[in-house]
């Protein structure tokens, strides 16, 4: 698979290439990066090299993005201590095979490549006489470290997510998935931040119709910038307006090495731990990562409570306001009254009190995300608790609506994926207006509509709502509910028996 590059810098039509001056270079580069505080430009004077003349050296670097331990201590002393190249070996060729050991050594002639390395935390060797360049990986800025999932938090299961460094993530894949057929394609996209994008699969299992789509998104992606997933992911859906994700996020290695080896593609994008899976089904954002540590029982009866929780999330208020307002006849009478005694003295209808009160929830869900960690949490609980409690004992709303948009958030909090749940929060709205309009009937049909909406999407050219539109009885074992591990050893025994 091949990505071919299109983040060519606008007004450098044809590719310049190095002088056989290093102090010309030297100059041009940090021209190139004009003149920063931050690059820095050593220059070695060695008396030995062809015919006895002296060999002048320059190292480029930038401030913070190289290992400067490496580079005083290996680097610099194993280039002074150097004996004299021989005449028939060129200089990068003999410093890189015979000088120098540490970190991953190239050779650059381009000026665009070597100011690339530069930026991206190499050190720059050039010599003097020469037109090719050594470039150097002793990368040394700070990265984050490995920590706990911060969004999929499980029980039983491995406790450690991605980071922001790609080179870290990528190191977690492979410790996880020790197949060779493992392959890992970088490129850099953004035209000004040059951000590297892997793309992570399994030879001969990844559909090759989804690594033809990748490829043709690469050549697509025009943006400036790219600084995180989304840039990528909006690139991705085929379907430009949907309000359901079509394309899985995860900070978790495990799920990343459970996809691929299903023959699912993954990309990592650097500065982020979130790492996109195409192809992506509607079922993935209703499992957990900790759905496989469990016994099979309990997680299929997790998986059932998750999918009532999206209904209720999705249908509970849109069904008080469609009963409180055409359908009171299908209420017990004691039920009834009392909530025709909760509403006496309420000044406003079913729809707007919910509205209020959903917004008003939202608003508190929202502060709650944002504010500092320490009082986050207490805001959101004591804010609920307050503002719900007062809007009863003003007679703004009933008892009853606020028991109803209790129930309906706390079941949008089961959802594991939140970009999920986020559409499923702007649905409400939806079903909640056409409840107040056409009853039960405007939520049968809205049910309808979205449940065709949902069968006409797909992801990567699979269909959204596989393995049940269309219905693939092979792969029922891990939709809804999960078969024992057991089973799928036994069934292969009675094959091979056969």
């Amino acid at each position: 698979m091949k990505f071919h590059d299109q983040d060519v810098n606008q007004h450098e039509p044809q590719q310049q290439c190095l002088y056989r001056d290093s102090r010309a270079n030297a100059e041009l580069i940090c021209s190139r990066l004009g003149n920063s505080s931050d690059v820095s430009v050593r220059t070695l004077h060695l008396n030995r090299g062809h015919s006895g003349r002296e060999m002048v050296i320059r190292i480029i670097f930038l401030d913070g993005m190289v290992n400067n331990q490496v580079l005083e201590e290996s680097i610099i002393p194993a280039i002074q201590a150097a004996p004299p190249a021989t005449e028939d070996c060129s200089l990068p060729e003999y410093f890189s095979n015979h000088v120098l050991s540490a970190g991953q050594i190239k050779t650059a002639g381009e000026l665009s490549g070597v100011v690339k390395d530069i930026l991206s935390g190499c050190a720059l060797l050039l010599f003097d006489g020469c037109d090719q360049a050594l470039s150097l990986a002793i990368q040394g800025y700070e990265k984050k470290g490995i920590g706990d999932t911060k969004t999929e938090t499980v029980i039983r299961g491995p406790q450690e997510g991605f980071t922001d460094d790609l080179g870290t993530n990528i190191t977690m894949i492979r410790r996880r998935i020790k197949d060779e057929r493992l392959r890992i394609v970088t490129k850099s996209v953004g035209r000004v931040t040059q951000t590297d994008v892997s793309v992570v699969y399994l030879e001969g299992m990844a559909d090759h119709e989804v690594l033809k789509q990748i490829e043709l998104m690469f050549e697509e992606l025009g943006l400036k910038t790219v600084l995180e997933g989304e840039f990528v992911e909006e690139y991705l859906q085929r379907d430009k307006y949907t309000v359901f994700p079509t394309v899985f996020n995860t900070e978790r290695p495990d799920s990343i090495a459970a996809g691929l080896s299903e023959g699912r593609v993954a990309i990592m994008v650097d500065g982020t731990p979130f790492v996109l899976v195409v192809p992506s089904l509607f079922m993935d954002f209703i499992q957990s990562a900790e759905d496989s540590y469990q016994p099979y029982l309990f997680s299929s009866l997790i998986r059932v409570l998750r999918l009532v929780s999206v209904m209720i999330s999705i249908f509970a208020p849109g069904l008080y306001i469609a009963i409180t307002t055409f359908h009171q006849d299908l209420l017990p009478t004691r039920l009834l009254l009392s909530i025709m005694f909760q509403r006496e003295g309420v000044p406003f209808p079913a729809f707007v009190e919910a509205t209020l009160m959903e917004i008003t929830f939202e608003i508190i869900r929202e502060a709650g995300i944002r504010m500092p960690r320490n009082i986050g949490q207490a805001v959101s609980i004591v804010g609920t608790l307050i503002v719900g409690q007062a809007a009863v004992d003003a007679g703004i709303v009933s008892a009853g609506m606020v028991i109803v948009v209790a129930i309906t958030g706390i079941s949008s909090f089961v959802i594991p994926a939140y970009n999920m749940s986020i559409p499923v929060r702007l649905i409400r709205f939806l079903f909640m207006g056409a409840a107040a309009s056409f009853g039960i009937y405007g939520i049968t049909v809205g049910f309808l509509i979205m449940l065709v909406h949902l069968c006409s999407l797909d992801s990567a050219g699979v269909p959204y709502m596989r393995p049940y539109a269309p219905y693939l009885k092979k792969e029922q074992a891990d939709a809804v509910f999960r078969s024992p591990y057991w089973s799928s050893t036994r069934n292969k025994r009675s094959r091979r028996r056969a």
